[in-house]
Protein backbone atom coordinates (compact mmCIF):
# COMPACT_ATOMS: atom_id res chain seq x y z
CA UNK A 1 0.00 0.00 0.00
CA UNK A 2 1.35 3.42 -0.87
CA UNK A 3 2.18 5.53 2.12
CA UNK A 4 0.05 8.54 2.57
CA UNK A 5 1.96 11.82 2.36
CA UNK A 6 2.26 13.71 5.63
CA UNK A 7 -0.05 16.60 5.83
CA UNK A 8 0.47 19.79 7.79
CA UNK A 9 -1.78 18.56 10.57
CA UNK A 10 0.26 15.42 11.02
CA UNK A 11 3.61 17.31 11.08
CA UNK A 12 2.47 19.86 13.61
CA UNK A 13 3.03 17.68 16.70
CA UNK A 14 6.51 16.76 15.54
CA UNK A 15 7.50 20.36 15.06
CA UNK A 16 6.50 21.44 18.57
CA UNK A 17 9.39 22.70 20.75
CA UNK A 18 10.85 20.23 23.30
CA UNK A 19 11.22 21.18 26.94
CA UNK A 20 14.01 19.75 29.16
CA UNK A 21 12.60 18.64 32.55
CA UNK A 22 15.95 19.23 34.32
CA UNK A 23 16.82 22.68 33.02
CA UNK A 24 13.31 23.73 31.91
CA UNK A 25 14.87 25.11 28.71
CA UNK A 26 13.07 24.93 25.36
CA UNK A 27 14.71 23.23 22.42
CA UNK A 28 13.31 23.97 19.03
CA UNK A 29 13.70 22.09 15.80
CA UNK A 30 15.87 24.85 14.46
CA UNK A 31 18.21 24.44 17.41
CA UNK A 32 18.44 20.75 16.78
CA UNK A 33 19.23 21.40 13.12
CA UNK A 34 22.01 23.81 14.05
CA UNK A 35 23.40 21.58 16.89
CA UNK A 36 22.76 24.28 19.47
CA UNK A 37 21.63 21.91 22.17
CA UNK A 38 22.47 23.26 25.66
CA UNK A 39 24.55 21.01 27.81
CA UNK A 40 22.70 18.85 30.31
CA UNK A 41 23.62 19.04 33.98
CA UNK A 42 25.87 16.23 35.16
CA UNK A 43 27.79 15.23 38.30
CA UNK A 44 30.89 14.36 36.29
CA UNK A 45 32.00 16.29 33.21
CA UNK A 46 35.38 14.97 32.08
CA UNK A 47 37.38 16.78 29.47
CA UNK A 48 37.90 15.40 25.99
CA UNK A 49 40.43 12.86 27.38
CA UNK A 50 38.26 11.86 30.31
CA UNK A 51 40.91 12.73 32.92
CA UNK A 52 39.83 16.14 34.12
CA UNK A 53 39.03 14.97 37.67
CA UNK A 54 42.20 12.88 37.96
CA UNK A 55 44.61 15.80 37.75
CA UNK A 56 45.52 17.31 41.15
CA UNK A 57 45.22 21.03 41.34
CA UNK A 58 48.10 23.35 42.33
CA UNK A 59 47.03 23.41 45.97
CA UNK A 60 47.05 19.60 46.24
CA UNK A 61 50.50 19.35 44.66
CA UNK A 62 51.81 22.03 47.03
CA UNK A 63 50.56 20.14 50.05
CA UNK A 64 52.23 16.96 48.83
CA UNK A 65 55.54 18.79 48.35
CA UNK A 66 55.34 20.25 51.86
CA UNK A 67 54.65 16.82 53.34
CA UNK A 68 57.65 15.31 51.53
CA UNK A 69 60.12 17.93 52.85
CA UNK A 70 60.46 16.47 56.43
CA UNK A 71 60.97 12.98 54.98
CA UNK A 72 63.72 14.22 52.68
CA UNK A 73 65.38 16.11 55.52
CA UNK A 74 65.32 13.03 57.75
CA UNK A 75 66.86 10.93 54.98
CA UNK A 76 69.66 13.46 54.43
CA UNK A 77 70.28 13.74 58.20
CA UNK A 78 70.48 9.96 58.55
CA UNK A 79 73.00 9.74 55.72
CA UNK A 80 75.18 12.42 57.35
CA UNK A 81 75.13 10.59 60.72
CA UNK A 82 76.05 7.30 59.04
CA UNK A 83 79.02 8.90 57.31
CA UNK A 84 80.22 10.47 60.58
CA UNK A 85 79.99 7.14 62.45
CA UNK A 86 81.89 5.37 59.68
CA UNK A 87 84.61 8.04 59.88
CA UNK A 88 84.93 7.66 63.65
CA UNK A 89 85.19 3.88 63.33
CA UNK A 90 87.90 4.28 60.71
CA UNK A 91 89.92 6.64 62.90
CA UNK A 92 89.66 4.32 65.92
CA UNK A 93 90.66 1.35 63.78
CA UNK A 94 93.69 3.16 62.41
CA UNK A 95 94.81 4.25 65.87
CA UNK A 96 94.56 0.74 67.28
CA UNK A 97 96.10 -0.95 64.26
CA UNK A 98 99.60 -0.31 65.62
CA UNK A 99 98.74 -1.80 69.01
CA UNK A 100 97.81 -5.26 67.85
CA UNK A 101 94.39 -6.92 67.69
CA UNK A 102 91.66 -5.66 70.00
CA UNK A 103 90.15 -8.41 72.14
CA UNK A 104 87.05 -8.54 74.27
CA UNK A 105 88.01 -7.94 77.92
CA UNK A 106 87.50 -11.00 80.12
CA UNK A 107 84.73 -10.71 82.67
CA UNK A 108 83.97 -12.51 85.89
CA UNK A 109 83.20 -16.24 85.54
CA UNK A 110 85.35 -16.46 82.38
CA UNK A 111 88.80 -18.12 82.05
CA UNK A 112 91.76 -15.84 82.66
CA UNK A 113 94.06 -15.45 79.63
CA UNK A 114 97.26 -17.40 80.22
CA UNK A 115 100.67 -15.80 79.86
CA UNK A 116 104.35 -16.35 80.55
CA UNK A 117 106.68 -13.40 81.22
CA UNK A 118 110.23 -12.84 82.51
CA UNK A 119 110.38 -12.10 86.22
CA UNK A 120 111.70 -8.74 87.43
CA UNK A 121 114.10 -10.35 89.83
CA UNK A 122 117.84 -10.63 90.42
CA UNK A 123 117.40 -14.39 90.12
CA UNK A 124 115.85 -14.02 86.66
CA UNK A 125 113.47 -16.81 85.70
CA UNK A 126 109.95 -16.59 84.30
CA UNK A 127 106.44 -16.42 85.66
CA UNK A 128 103.68 -18.57 84.15
CA UNK A 129 100.05 -18.10 85.12
CA UNK A 130 99.24 -21.59 83.88
CA UNK A 131 101.59 -23.12 86.46
CA UNK A 132 99.54 -21.58 89.28
CA UNK A 133 96.57 -23.92 88.81
CA UNK A 134 95.42 -25.21 92.20
CA UNK A 135 96.10 -21.80 93.79
CA UNK A 136 93.93 -18.67 93.79
CA UNK A 137 95.79 -15.76 92.18
CA UNK A 138 95.58 -12.05 92.93
CA UNK A 139 96.60 -10.32 89.68
CA UNK A 140 97.01 -6.55 89.71
CA UNK A 141 97.90 -4.20 86.82
CA UNK A 142 99.66 -1.17 88.33
CA UNK A 143 101.68 1.83 87.28
CA UNK A 144 104.89 0.69 88.94
CA UNK A 145 106.67 3.93 88.03
CA UNK A 146 104.14 6.32 89.55
CA UNK A 147 105.95 9.23 91.14
CA UNK A 148 105.92 9.55 94.92
CA UNK A 149 105.14 13.26 94.56
CA UNK A 150 101.82 12.48 92.84
CA UNK A 151 99.12 13.13 95.41
CA UNK A 152 96.89 10.13 96.14
CA UNK A 153 98.11 8.12 93.15
CA UNK A 154 95.78 5.09 93.03
CA UNK A 155 98.49 2.66 91.93
CA UNK A 156 100.76 3.55 94.84
CA UNK A 157 97.85 3.23 97.28
CA UNK A 158 96.85 -0.12 95.77
CA UNK A 159 100.34 -1.55 96.22
CA UNK A 160 99.97 -1.19 99.99
CA UNK A 161 96.78 -3.29 99.97
CA UNK A 162 98.25 -5.87 97.59
CA UNK A 163 101.16 -6.39 99.97
CA UNK A 164 98.77 -6.74 102.90
CA UNK A 165 96.58 -9.33 101.10
CA UNK A 166 99.67 -11.37 100.22
CA UNK A 167 100.95 -11.30 103.80
CA UNK A 168 97.60 -12.46 105.22
CA UNK A 169 96.78 -15.15 102.67
CA UNK A 170 100.07 -16.49 101.37
CA UNK A 171 100.10 -19.34 103.86
CA UNK A 172 96.57 -20.30 102.74
CA UNK A 173 97.68 -20.75 99.13
CA UNK A 174 97.17 -17.29 97.58
CA UNK A 175 99.62 -16.34 94.84
CA UNK A 176 100.18 -12.66 93.99
CA UNK A 177 101.49 -11.11 90.77
CA UNK A 178 101.91 -7.48 89.73
CA UNK A 179 101.98 -6.49 86.04
CA UNK A 180 103.32 -3.11 85.01
CA UNK A 181 100.51 -1.21 83.21
CA UNK A 182 102.51 1.55 81.54
CA UNK A 183 100.24 1.67 78.50
CA UNK A 184 97.09 2.16 80.57
CA UNK A 185 98.89 4.83 82.59
CA UNK A 186 100.01 6.63 79.42
CA UNK A 187 103.69 6.12 80.23
CA UNK A 188 106.65 4.46 78.53
CA UNK A 189 107.31 0.82 79.48
CA UNK A 190 110.01 0.58 82.16
CA UNK A 191 113.16 -1.44 81.67
CA UNK A 192 113.82 -4.66 83.55
CA UNK A 193 116.22 -2.84 85.87
CA UNK A 194 113.54 -0.26 86.68
CA UNK A 195 111.15 -3.06 87.61
CA UNK A 196 113.79 -4.71 89.82
CA UNK A 197 114.31 -1.38 91.58
CA UNK A 198 110.55 -1.17 92.07
CA UNK A 199 110.59 -4.43 94.05
CA UNK A 200 113.33 -3.05 96.33
CA UNK A 201 111.78 0.40 96.71
CA UNK A 202 108.56 -1.17 97.97
CA UNK A 203 110.27 -3.96 99.94
CA UNK A 204 108.12 -6.54 98.19
CA UNK A 205 108.23 -10.09 99.53
CA UNK A 206 109.91 -12.48 97.08
CA UNK A 207 106.61 -14.38 96.89
CA UNK A 208 105.09 -11.45 94.96
CA UNK A 209 105.92 -11.85 91.26
CA UNK A 210 106.50 -8.68 89.19
CA UNK A 211 106.47 -8.78 85.39
CA UNK A 212 106.60 -6.19 82.61
CA UNK A 213 104.36 -5.71 79.58
CA UNK A 214 106.62 -4.10 77.00
CA UNK A 215 104.25 -4.41 74.05
CA UNK A 216 101.02 -3.93 76.00
CA UNK A 217 99.70 -7.34 74.91
CA UNK A 218 98.78 -8.38 78.45
CA UNK A 219 96.81 -5.20 79.02
CA UNK A 220 94.92 -5.78 75.78
CA UNK A 221 94.29 -9.44 76.59
CA UNK A 222 92.75 -8.48 79.93
CA UNK A 223 91.01 -5.37 78.60
CA UNK A 224 92.89 -3.07 80.99
CA UNK A 225 92.32 0.62 80.23
CA UNK A 226 93.18 2.16 83.60
CA UNK A 227 95.59 1.55 86.44
CA UNK A 228 95.09 -0.01 88.81
CA UNK A 229 92.91 -2.87 87.56
CA UNK A 230 92.85 -5.99 89.72
CA UNK A 231 91.62 -9.55 89.10
CA UNK A 232 90.94 -12.40 91.50
CA UNK A 233 91.35 -15.80 89.82
CA UNK A 234 90.24 -19.05 91.45
CA UNK A 235 92.07 -22.38 91.61
CA UNK A 236 90.61 -23.49 88.26
CA UNK A 237 91.83 -20.38 86.44
CA UNK A 238 88.41 -18.70 86.34
CA UNK A 239 88.12 -14.97 87.01
CA UNK A 240 85.95 -14.51 90.08
CA UNK A 241 86.21 -10.75 90.57
CA UNK A 242 87.42 -7.74 88.61
CA UNK A 243 88.02 -4.25 89.98
CA UNK A 244 88.46 -1.44 87.44
CA UNK A 245 90.23 1.29 89.36
CA UNK A 246 91.17 1.43 93.02
CA UNK A 247 90.00 -1.53 95.14
CA UNK A 248 89.59 -1.12 98.89
CA UNK A 249 91.29 -3.52 101.31
CA UNK A 250 87.91 -4.71 102.61
CA UNK A 251 86.72 -5.51 99.07
CA UNK A 252 89.84 -7.55 98.37
CA UNK A 253 89.72 -9.32 101.74
CA UNK A 254 86.05 -10.38 101.54
CA UNK A 255 86.56 -11.73 98.00
CA UNK A 256 89.78 -13.64 98.82
CA UNK A 257 88.66 -15.33 102.03
CA UNK A 258 86.22 -17.86 100.48
CA UNK A 259 88.78 -18.86 97.84
CA UNK A 260 91.46 -19.73 100.41
CA UNK A 261 89.09 -21.38 102.88
CA UNK A 262 88.97 -18.59 105.46
CA UNK A 263 85.77 -17.58 107.17
CA UNK A 264 84.49 -14.04 107.14
CA UNK A 265 84.63 -14.01 110.94
CA UNK A 266 87.59 -15.74 112.55
CA UNK A 267 88.10 -16.73 116.15
CA UNK A 268 90.62 -14.63 118.06
CA UNK A 269 93.33 -15.89 120.42
CA UNK A 270 91.92 -17.66 123.45
CA UNK A 271 88.47 -18.02 121.90
CA UNK A 272 86.66 -21.33 122.29
CA UNK A 273 85.01 -20.85 118.93
CA UNK A 274 81.51 -20.57 120.38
Amino acid sequence: MDSEPLSGKRLAPLLKPLTSPASESTIGMADLARNRVPSMPSRHRPDHQGTALLRPGPSVAGRRDRRSLPTKRRAVGGAIVAVMLAGIALVVGLRSSGRGPVTVPPLAQHPAPLFTRPLASLKAGTYSLGSQRGHPVLLSFLNTQAEATTANDPSRAEIVFIKSMNTQNRRYGLRTVIVDAAQAAGASPPSRDALVNFTFDWALDPSIAVVGDQDGSLERAYGVTKSPTTFLIDKRGIIRRRWDGFALAAQLDFAIRPLVGRGIVESGPGSNGS
